[in-house]
């Protein structure tokens, strides 16, 4: 009796082990797909974020380019604001008349639209004389001899040579090659005609250097050719205006003559 209740005890020992056994298994297998089933989702979930991520920078790219475009666009509309300003600052002269002369951007204009008093009697200008003997020297050490072969005339003196020009070949061609009393540079004080006033002193060796080099000490070639039309005088080759080193080599580098550069005209009234 007492064996049978042992070998009845071992039964159900092996029986719950085997049903412990069994349970396991089963636990194991649902632990199995769980962990199955939550790779799944973390793979998803992986794929996902992936996926977002690689769309972000394209928008991003998107926002850039855009940015890009429209940094350019301001740009180009800053710069067209810079020129229409830049344009108007040179359009944009100061004109003082003081005891009847005329200053353009502090800059004294005789011409056959802008005169000087009869009275005005500067005699030659100090400033003026000094530059052209610097040059002078400078043209020398080059082997070349400039001159004033006429420079400051007063009102009386222009007066006389013009009448003469008049006397001689008649009021229009006067007004081509001569001015008008109380409308010539020559009264200023501030130009000069060097060595000859023969067409031919363009050719010479003299007034190519003065073309080239007269800027440097603030001179310029008053009537330029090719500009007789604007300056009111044919080219006058021997013909030079101080008018101070930064502003001449602006004219000169500019191609412009003295009346494109102020904005002004050169025409007389009558």
């Amino acid at each position: 009796m007492e064996h049978k209740e042992i070998e009845n005890y071992e039964d159900i020992k092996e029986r719950r082990r085997k049903a412990d056994l069994k349970r396991r298994k089963k636990d194991m297998k649902i632990l199995c797909i769980v962990i199955f089933i939550v790779l799944l989702i973390v793979i998803a979930l992986i794929f996902a974020f992936k996926g977002d991520d690689e769309s972000v920078p394209a928008s991003a790219s998107v926002s850039e380019e855009t940015i890009t475009t429209t940094t350019a666009s301001t740009t180009q509309s800053d710069d067209t604001t810079d020129e229409a300003e830049a344009t108007t600052e040179q359009t944009a002269h100061v004109t003082e008349v003081i005891d009847g002369r005329t200053y353009i951007d502090g800059i004294l204009i005789v011409n056959k639209t802008y005169s000087l008093p009869s009275d005005y009697d500067p005699g030659m200008d100090e400033e003026t004389m000094a530059a052209f003997e610097q040059m002078q020297a400078a043209a020398s050490d080059d082997g070349l001899f400039l001159y004033i072969r006429s420079g400051y005339r007063s009102y009386a003196d222009q007066e006389y040579q013009y009448n003469v020009h008049v006397e001689n070949k008649g009021k229009e061609y006067a007004d081509e090659v001569s001015a008008r009393p109380g409308y010539s540079e020559h009264q200023t004080g501030l130009c000069m005609d060097v060595n000859s006033t023969e067409d031919s002193f363009a050719e010479t060796e003299e007034a190519k250097w003065l073309a080239e080099h007269c800027a440097e000490y603030g001179f310029i070639i008053r009537f330029p050719e090719g500009k007789e039309d604007i300056t009111g005088y044919k080219y006058e080759s021997w013909h030079i205006r101080y008018v101070g080193v930064e502003v001449a080599k602006e004219i000169t580098e500019s191609g412009l003559c003295l009346e494109e550069y102020l904005g002004v005209t050169s025409e007389y009234a009558d």
